[in-house]
């Protein structure tokens, strides 16, 4: 075997443990979200006022969107631990934080029970979970960044979208089984709260992450050199970001914007999509979705290998656009009522979205220097999940609601790729801002 393969095996070993645990982790953060939207309407009609069901689903994806809001807070705390204390610490306490709360959402009295307390119960809950995601999501990009080598960012990074896509399809699982075990009366009752229970295993996974893994060694030698503790207590490590890195931030929260509003209505809006809107009931909107994730995935790793072949930038400028062109096509298809069409349909939408997001983490990454990566990352990435990702759901809700077009979610898409791809028009690939 030659040097160049003995070296690709080595590395492959090294980042194999990465991998697992960083999928592993950052699944479990996004388990809950599956789960959340696949019983959007269950909570809605369980933890709000008795109205009209489509309202009552708005309310619930309201207390969604407040665990995002709650994400640039999380992010300028775990962003700073991460930089000046260690990005395994930062995981490792980011974990802690998401698989808790979300275990105890499933103990929550309903409003029948304890009244507006119960929803507000829930939005705190939300919130904690917010805080966590702040960092977690980002803390995993940077730490699979730093470890991968420099022609590899893209291939193993994209393993943080992956784990995503990932915690979603073990949500549809879980979702689908609990769906054929419980009859409607049953899932009210207890059905849904076990899906949210069974997350407490998150935390054995926190204790594999602190016990098993170490910071990465680009972090660790800028640590060497002093270049981030100083800066932190001389001008204050937020300050120094802001004054002298405003450029790189600006241009990861422009690029972000398609990752924001398109992640969200694909994998939290469609389940309720398909069965207030097209009206197929609860099992087949979960098998679409299910089928969809699985897709998903695989697209993910196909796309960060590929942009490692083609260049970053061209690929998610290229993909960008034509997301924007095919969008309103791909919902009137999945809008036809027929299953076929409903689950191509969306699998377009993935397939072009894959293709974007699974070079995000690596371009996002590369546009800041290693000292204030973490903590600018996530800030920027924050921001944007939630200025533009936060009430994607909502608004997509609100569209049909009030315009009477069941397409006019595409226009989400559309207006997000178009800002995206001007942002992706500026970017200067390999530059840090």
């Amino acid at each position: 075997m030659s040097n160049r393969n003995t070296d690709k095996v080595s590395e492959f070993e090294k980042m194999k443990k990465v991998i697992m645990s960083c999928v592993a982790g950052n699944a479990l953060e996004w388990y809950d979200f599956a789960i959340y939207a696949y019983f959007a309407t269950t909570i809605g009609g369980l933890f709000f006022p008795a109205e009209d069901e489509f309202q009552q689903t708005i309310s619930s994806f309201g207390a969604f969107a407040a665990g995002l809001i709650a994400r640039p807070i999380g992010a300028i705390l775990f962003g700073y631990i991460g930089d000046v204390v260690g990005r395994k610490k930062a995981l490792v306490i980011s974990i802690y934080m998401m698989a808790i709360p979300t275990a105890l959402m499933g103990f929550l009295p309903t409003y029948a029970q304890i009244g507006g307390w119960a929803g507000g119960l829930l939005v705190l809950a939300r919130i904690v979970q917010g805080l966590a995601l702040g960092g977690g999501f980002t803390g995993t990009i940077v730490f699979l960044y730093e470890h991968s080598s420099a022609d590899k960012k893209a291939t193993y990074s994209c393993w943080a979208p992956f784990s995503l896509v990932s915690g979603f399809i073990l949500g549809s699982i879980v979702s689908n089984c609990i769906l054929r075990i419980c009859d409607e009366q049953q899932l009210i009752s207890y059905g849904w709260r076990i899906a949210f229970i069974l997350s407490f295993v998150g935390t054995f996974v926190a204790e594999y992450v602190k016990n098993k893994l170490e910071d990465p060694e680009e972090f660790l030698e800028t640590q060497k050199k002093e270049e981030v503790i100083p800066a932190a207590k001389k001008e204050g490590l937020l300050r120094n970001l802001f004054k002298n890195h405003w450029k790189g931030l600006a241009l990861i929260t422009m690029t972000d914007v398609l990752t924001a509003c398109g992640y969200f209505l694909l994998s939290v809006y469609f389940p309720t999509h398909f069965e207030l809107v097209v009206h197929f009931g609860k099992q087949d909107a979960s098998n679409i979705q299910t089928i969809n994730m699985l897709f998903f995935a695989v697209f993910i790793i196909f796309g960060g290998w590929m942009a490692d072949k083609v260049g970053k930038r061209c690929q998610m400028l290229t993909s960008t656009v034509l997301t924007g062109i095919l969008a309103y096509p791909a919902f009137v298809l999945l809008n036809s009522g027929a299953f076929i069409g409903a689950l191509l349909g969306q699998m377009l939408l993935i397939f072009l979205f894959a293709m974007y997001w699974s070079t995000i983490p690596a371009a996002i990454c590369s546009m800041l220097p290693t000292k204030v990566r973490l903590v600018g990352v996530s800030i920027a990435h924050n921001i944007a999940m939630a200025a533009f990702g936060s009430f994607a759901p909502q608004w997509a809700a609100k569209l049909i609601k009030f315009t009477g077009n069941i397409a006019a979610p595409s226009w989400l898409f559309i207006g997000s790729a178009a800002f995206t791809a001007v942002a992706l028009y500026v970017w200067k690939e390999g530059k840090n801002y």
